[in-house]
């Protein structure tokens, strides 16, 4: 496992050659364990000392619980198991895996200028305020000024360290030389206003004498002496920029290294506002100028050169051309050129390209909502804000806000600002159109019509282009842009409820688009489709919603009803070819159906609206495992429900899936209704001959008779003969679920010994076949066992090792059915105040999942909670449960994986 952490200029994780996404660090404290420990000497530290620098407000114990889930949330990040160690006293990170850190490679540089190179900001911008990054950003900053002095980089050590006298009038003397006599007083400008606000001094004697020679110098001339006119100024932004800080560093490193760096993203994304941020950070306290183009001025990609030109101050003589006279005027200037709304003059894209190639002090700063497609070219990609309670997008509503209502107060209306701002996809010009309406309309009410109002341009400024005046004029200002095939993919898209892959685009749109891949991707470059990762590391393409919403009102009918019936009839056949992964490959299926979720809704609530009932039931029927691994039981009832009420027309195996499904859905509620749906499929299937799901059902409705003692035999029977036909069609992972549930049979029938044989054979299929849901289980299980034995400290590891798998995994009911099992050894371990604060957390979550125990676990939950509740007292286990079930499931899980220390039970005193 090869891994790249890069800590300079801001936080990326790099595994095995993928940047791990952003949203994959569910908490801020996941990265934030991460960047610690990637700092500290072999990425070890103390526990203690994690927790102090982390949260150096609570007690260790306090503290543990959130240490624990903080590594629990940056293992699944990082998608390693030992991604974050905590053994014994010390936090690892990733111990066993090959770690290059950034850091590290500046600081043992052999070369400065290789060292400068590595340097891509200063360390952990988005972490200034954490004491625990201070000391070691001094020091790396320290060193690159150091490196800087060395290497003679004079205007990059004045932009990182203004006050620095020697360097500016290095700056000035290489200006004198080479007699640019307005260059050199710039400088000195800048020298006399940083000393005089930030010193209270004025120029000293060698500042003065040098001041004194660029005096001397001629004025130069500027094409053949004529007069000029001064570079158009970069427009001030009229409110302060919000959550902008992480770009703003990003697209500066890539100044550093690319001379041409375009700004893509959907309209109304705020590429304008990040670009003249950029430019003015970065012309402050330097020689290099900076100018702003707007071409939306030009309609014709041949007028750009003649339009820079004139904001730029150069003269165009008669004999000259436009593209001649620029080239020459920034051959010998250090310029930032800025040129924004690029995408409808794209034809211009060669000029920026042979201005670059012939001025070498110039660096073009690009904002278009497609790339230029020219050499050299970095790209950026500029992302909405993100959407939380205190997050930017919020903060960006709540100024737009009081700007019309001053008296607007976000506390009494938080959870319908970010109810807004995530309907917009966090995209800042739809929150400031909508905070527009604040006036007249409650948060409430707004996020009630937002599409209306962001159609409407009464809360948008005045002075606002035509184009950003609504939401629906900024997506068509860019579709007008493109062809036929990309104006009609994109409304196409919308029958999409989420983001998918190239194949689901070409199978649902293939029949509108011909050429689908060809325009999704000029839809890609248009920045009016995004492109993900999805688990797997594969693109995934996806509308933001209010372009979602536009693509939706722009498709045509009947087209529109011949789409959805497409993209339904897609997901049904998705999910056929999936249903029988789930035996080969059971992790990735599982994934896949999840991250398929929205498009089976949509497609579902279509096929059921247009009475498709064939439809709908295959895609109930191959729910149903997914709904018992994941929850989503009501969900599950509803729709097999309603597909047995039409089944009269259904062939017989799909008819025996719908039972089937119907079973998993009722089963922790009901068993007997289970146990007929079960019974009725294994008919179907035995008629139909298929032995696959034969042996499922079968499996499944011995599982129904566990705890009854007279039909144990039967049962038993069952059990054996599913698994014999699991074993007869190869199907490793079915096998493993199929003794899965001959262990539960057994083990509540008293027989130890079997129920361990099979539960460890199906333990090591599932791991086989990476089945990690199953492997939870099955381990899991296994400590009952140990718990049966006497071996309470065995049975406290294995039930902590299988919820610690089925939380890694992500699968929160698995987890919830688990933590209640963590209680059983407590008792024997001294810890009984700690098993009944397990038994209520798993209640309270078993209870918001809305199901039940598994049947085979009511007889352990049973005599585990009789026995915490004799030594407790009915008071005392009341209460200790009360106090479990106030904590979240992330929180009780963080709390039963720390595992308080041992404390066996003193013998008691007679």
């Amino acid at each position: 496992m090869d891994v790249t952490v890069r800590l300079l200029g801001g936080f990326e994780v790099v595994v095995d050659g993928r940047a791990v996404p952003s949203t994959h660090w569910r908490r801020r404290s996941a990265a934030s364990l991460v960047k610690l420990l990637a700092l500290a000497p072999g990425r070890r530290m103390r526990r203690d000392e994690v927790i102090d620098a982390l949260w150096p407000d609570l007690l260790v114990d306090e503290a543990a619980p959130r240490l624990h889930k903080a590594a629990h949330y940056a293992r699944t990040a990082l998608g390693a198991r030992d991604g974050v160690v905590l053994a014994d006293d010390a936090v690892s990170l990733l111990p066993a895996a090959d770690v290059r850190l950034d850091v590290t490679d500046f600081e043992q540089a052999a070369e400065p200028d290789a060292a400068l190179d590595s340097y891509a900001g200063d360390l952990l911008p988005d972490d200034v305020y954490e004491r625990w990054t201070e000391e070691h950003r001094d020091r790396l900053r320290l060193r690159r000024l150091a490196l800087l002095r060395q290497t003679g980089r004079w205007a990059t050590l004045v932009a990182a360290d203004p006050l620095d006298e020697e360097a500016h009038l290095r700056l000035v003397r290489e200006h004198v030389d080479a007699g640019r006599r307005a260059a050199a007083l710039r400088q000195l400008q800048a020298l006399a206003a940083v000393t005089g606000t930030e010193l209270g001094t004025g120029l000293s004697p060698a500042a003065v004498a040098l001041r004194a020679e660029a005096l001397a110098l001629p004025p130069e001339a500027a094409d053949g002496g004529r007069p000029v006119r001064r570079t158009t100024p970069l427009p001030l932004p009229a409110t302060t920029t919000i959550g902008r800080d992480w770009d703003r560093a990003r697209v500066q490193e890539l100044l550093e290294h690319s001379r041409v760096v375009t700004l893509i993203g959907p309209g109304g994304v705020g590429k304008t506002r990040l670009a003249v941020e950029t430019a003015l950070e970065r012309s402050r306290g330097t020689d290099t100028e900076a100018a702003f183009v707007d071409l939306t001025r030009v309609g014709d990609a041949g007028l750009v050169a003649d339009l820079v030109c004139s904001e730029i101050g150069v003269h165009v003589g008669s004999a000259d051309g436009a593209e001649r006279a620029l080239v020459e005027a920034l051959r010998r200037r250090s310029l930032l050129l800025v040129l924004d709304n690029f995408e409808h003059v794209a034809a211009a894209a060669p000029l920026v390209s042979r201005l670059a190639a012939r001025a070498p002090e110039v660096t073009v700063l690009v904002t278009s909502r497609a790339r230029l497609h020219i050499a050299g070219e970095r790209i950026y990609d500029v992302p909405p804000l993100p959407v939380a309670g205190d997050g930017a997008a919020v903060a960006l509503f709540c100024q737009a806000a009081t700007a019309v209502d001053p008296d607007f107060d976000l506390s009494a209306h938080l959870a319908d600002v970010v109810a807004i701002c995530r309907q917009v996809d966090g995209l800042p010009l739809a929150i400031e159109l909508a905070a527009g309406h604040v006036r007249t309309l409650s948060p409430a009410a707004l996020r009630a019509r937002l599409g209306l109002r962001l159609g409407s341009p009464v809360g948008a400024p005045r002075d606002s282009p035509e184009r950003q005046l609504t939401i629906p004029a900024t997506i068509d200002w860019s579709l007008q842009l493109l062809g036929a095939p990309e104006q009609e993919l994109f409304a196409a898209l919308g029958v999409f409820a989420g983001p998918v892959e190239v194949e689901a685009v070409e199978a649902v749109c293939g029949e509108v688009v011909p050429d689908a891949v060809a325009a999704l991707s000029r839809l890609v470059d248009s920045s009016l489709v995004r492109r993900v990762t999805g688990r797997r590391g594969e693109p995934r393409f996806r509308l933001l919603e209010l372009l979602r919403q536009r693509a939706r009102e722009l498709l045509p009918e009947p087209v529109g009803e011949r789409l959805r019936a497409r993209h339904a009839a897609w997901v049904a056949a998705t999910l056929d070819e999936l249903d029988g992964r789930k035996w080969t490959e059971p992790q990735p299926w599982i994934d896949r159906i999840t991250d398929l979720q929205p498009e089976i809704r949509a497609a579902h609530a279509d096929a059921t609206r247009r009475g498709d009932r064939t439809t709908a039931a295959r895609i109930a029927a191959a729910m149903g495992t997914f709904w018992h691994r994941e929850g989503h039981h009501d969900e599950g009832m509803r729709w097999v429900g309603a597909a047995l009420r039409d089944g009269g027309e259904l062939d017989g195996q799909l008819l025996g899936r719908l039972h089937v499904a119907a079973g998993t859905t009722i089963w922790t509620h009901d068993s007997l209704a289970a146990r007929e749906h079960w019974a009725r499929a294994a008919e179907l299937f035995r008629r139909h001959g298929s032995d696959r799901y034969l042996a499922y059902a079968l499996g499944l409705t011995a599982v129904t008779f566990v705890g009854d003692p007279a039909a144990y035999p039967e049962a038993l029977r069952q059990s054996d003969e599913s698994i014999a036909l699991a074993r007869r069609v190869d199907e490793a992972a079915l096998t493993a679920q199929l003794l899965c549930i001959k262990g539960e049979l057994t083990r509540v029938h008293g027989d130890d010994a079997t129920a361990r044989s099979v539960y460890e054979e199906g333990r090591r299929l599932a791991e086989d076949v990476g089945d990690g849901v199953l492997l939870s289980m099955l381990t899991a299980n296994l400590g009952y066992l140990a718990e049966h034995r006497g071996d309470q400290a065995e049975a406290a590891r294995l039930h902590r090792e299988g919820l610690g798998l089925a939380w890694a995994q992500g699968r929160r009911l698995v987890a919830a059915w688990i933590l209640g099992e963590t209680a059983g050894p407590e008792l024997a371990l001294g810890r009984p105040e700690h098993g009944a604060r397990m038994i209520g957390a798993a209640d309270r979550a078993l209870d918001d999942l809305g199901v039940h125990r598994a049947p085979g676990d009511s007889p352990e939950y049973d005599r585990v909670v009789a026995a915490l509740r004799a030594a407790l007292g009915d008071a005392g286990y009341e209460r200790a449960t009360a106090d479990g079930a106030r904590l979240t499931l992330d929180e009780a899980v963080a709390v039963a994986l720390a595992g308080p220390p041992v404390q066996l039970a003193a013998p008691a005193v007679s």
